[in-house]
């Protein structure tokens, strides 16, 4: 029987043997967010980037260049990590690189994996109905918070567990995100409880949390080729 599992940071996933696996990366506020909505939008492709240096310096091969650190928009940069601020006619057919605090680089750890997939609630019915064409074992890697689980990652991989209903769940860390999925009423207000919304607030991001809470709004699977996420 195949297995999911779950781990709640981007930093502990040294801890778990991936290769011959499904990988998702979650980074609901905001990375993988943005991302599905960048190709969503038509982006050619969005490469995540670890260093704002590395990031910077794709500005000039013609990439539009993104990033974000504890939440704010790195000055020199065209965008920070807002996908609110993302337009069709300014993304569409272009290169972007983008640089987070979390979320690219948990993607990058996800390297040699069977298949890499980016998964926020934008796009989750899509994720788990591609996860359930294969024949592999999963791992859900929460981007977390600076190293701290967070709560709307740990939502979003609860309900990714509970529509794999005939995987074998494989830890306690997937137990636990699917019992928090199970008993939530409202993905919007629970994500309003969480640290990170709170943060995003106090910045005057309170858009993009709704944005981000929305469910299946965006039907797409961004998937990790390489260096670059591109559409399935």
């Amino acid at each position: 029987m195949r297995s999911v599992d779950v781990c709640l940071t981007h930093q502990d996933f040294d801890n778990y043997d991936h290769k011959g696996k499904i990988v998702v990366v979650i980074d609901v506020l905001r990375a993988t967010s943005t991302i599905n909505t960048l190709l969503f939008l038509g982006a050619d492709h969005v490469r995540p980037i670890g260093s704002l240096e590395e990031c910077k310096s794709l500005k000039d091969h013609d990439y539009i260049i993104m990033a974000e650190r504890l939440g704010k928009k790195v000055e020199g940069f065209d965008y920070g990590n807002s996908p609110t601020k993302l337009t069709e006619k300014d993304i569409k057919g272009k290169k972007v690189a983008i640089a987070t605090s979390n979320g690219s680089k948990a993607i990058i750890k996800s390297e040699g994996s069977e298949m890499t997939i980016l998964c926020s609630f934008l796009n989750i019915e899509s994720v788990i109905n591609r996860i359930k064409k294969s024949e592999s074992d999963v791992i859900l890697l929460c981007s977390g918070w600076l190293g701290k689980t967070n709560l709307e990652d740990t939502l979003c991989a609860g309900g990714i567990v509970a529509g794999l209903d005939n995987f074998e769940i494989e830890s306690d860390t997937a137990l636990m995100a699917k019992a928090l999925h199970e008993n939530t009423n409202d993905i919007l207000e629970t994500m309003k409880l969480s640290s990170h919304a709170k943060r995003l607030s106090g910045y005057d991001n309170k858009i993009d949390i709704e944005f981000c809470s929305r469910v299946n709004t965006q039907p797409i699977i961004p998937l990790l080729e390489g260096n670059q996420i591109v559409l399935s």
